[in-house]
């Protein structure tokens, strides 16, 4: 068993130290943003039964440096049940460059998100596309910052989201919530370095339509994946070769989320993540496939030490590795994205991260998880209807189901 352990544990150790020297390399390779474009863009912000955050979130698309007839906000109201929609309404009545798409409906087989999705661009007039979501808030000179970044030659572009403190929420939750998060932007923004795109975050990404429509859009291959409006958006237009994918790493153009307020919920959201990775392409897969292995041995050791202590020097030895793989990416990451106090709670984090991803990751692919008060397996097999308890089968809606 001892022989077994430390064989396994060092065939999966150097392949994880190879995965992070690779992004740590392409963490350091990240392009500089350009000059000034002039390009307009087109804001889609899919809400549901988000009364609670949706004004705040539209006040700063609004506050934009760039001059207001170059962009327009288009909010999709996914079947929410409270007063989103007259929220959007209202300001769509005083902000010419506000309009409101409702609706009503899912077809039956599509992920509710991307179907949602999929309808704001679809109305939309620009050839830059824009995705927030409806409890992100973003700075004056988000746009402007993208602007520069779609060159001629770029075709997308991923940009940093960090959470926001909820005043009341514990501070060490917090602290570790924010670092797990951040830790996947970083591998984002070092995957995208490194030209082979893992992950991504629809929170703060923009694409050009036509790279949109060559990659299928999000209603074709994907559209049954519950989740992956980003991760399998972004692998679709990679795959394609519809211009470089380049990485926003620029504060100015960074927008903040709202972390999850439980535990269970870090874990469903978690588990929703994790339940895409089966549908990435045969690079991503395989790069992430050796990392997770390496996990399921690390834990299987610490299990296994419990019974023979003999194998508690090869465990402490695998915990090591990854924690000196994590702070090589996370040191700079931090750095780079201006969160380097979140390094106090890295060892913590480190520790907790093992069972969490594990967790996540197998009831994400094999189980069930929450997303906006409704239960999804990894993909759809039943069509959505407007309240989350009321799931019969329906027909395809036609256009009547789209109001603006």
């Amino acid at each position: 068993m001892l022989s077994a352990v430390i064989i396994l544990g060092t065939v999966a150790s150097c392949w994880y130290c190879a995965v992070v020297l690779f992004l740590y390399r392409g963490l350091l390779a990240l392009s500089p943003a350009g000059e000034p474009r002039d390009h307009r863009f087109s804001v889609v912000i899919a809400a549901r039964n988000e009364s609670g955050n949706i004004g705040a979130c539209l006040e700063s698309v609004l506050r934009q440096s760039i001059a207001s007839d170059r962009y327009e906000v288009i909010v999709v109201d996914d079947r929410s049940t409270d007063g989103t929609g007259e929220i959007v309404a209202d300001f769509q009545s005083r902000h010419p460059q506000v309009s409101l798409l409702k609706i009503e409906a899912t077809p039956s087989g599509m992920s509710p998100k991307k179907w949602a999705v999929a309808q704001g661009v679809a109305r939309a007039r620009h050839e830059i596309i824009v995705f927030t979501d409806a409890d992100c808030r973003v700075g004056a000179a988000w746009l402007e910052t993208i602007d520069r970044y779609f060159t001629p030659s770029v075709g997308l572009v991923q940009g940093i989201t960090t959470y926001r403190y909820i005043p009341g929420m514990n501070r060490l939750f917090f602290q570790l919530q924010s670092l797990d998060f951040l830790s996947h932007g970083i591998v984002a923004a070092a995957a995208i370095g490194a030209r082979l795109p893992i992950n991504s975050n629809a929170n703060n990404f923009a694409f050009r339509r036509d790279a949109f429509a060559q990659a299928g859009g999000l209603t074709g291959r994907i559209g049954h994946v519950v989740s992956g409006d980003d991760d399998l958006l972004l692998q679709e237009i990679w795959k394609q070769g519809r211009g470089e994918i380049v990485y926003m790493a620029e504060e100015c153009g960074s927008v903040e989320t709202m972390p999850t307020k439980t535990i269970g919920a870090v874990f469903h959201q978690r588990a929703r993540w994790g339940s895409k990775t089966v549908n990435y392409h045969p690079k991503q897969t395989l790069l992430l496939s050796g990392v997770f292995l390496f996990y399921v041995l690390l834990a299987a050791a610490l299990l296994l030490c419990i019974t023979d202590s003999r194998l508690l020097p090869a465990a402490i030895a695998l915990l090591f590795v990854k924690y000196a793989g994590e702070s090589l990416l996370l040191v700079p990451g931090l750095r780079l994205f201006g969160r380097r106090e979140l390094l106090a709670v890295l060892p913590l984090a480190s520790l907790l991260h093992l069972p969490l991803v594990l967790g996540a990751v197998l009831t994400g692919i094999f189980g069930r998880f929450t997303w906006k008060d409704q239960s999804f397996s990894r993909t759809i097999k039943e069509p959505m209807r407007r309240h989350a308890d009321h799931l019969a089968p329906e027909k395809k809606p036609d256009d009547s189901n789209l109001q603006v």
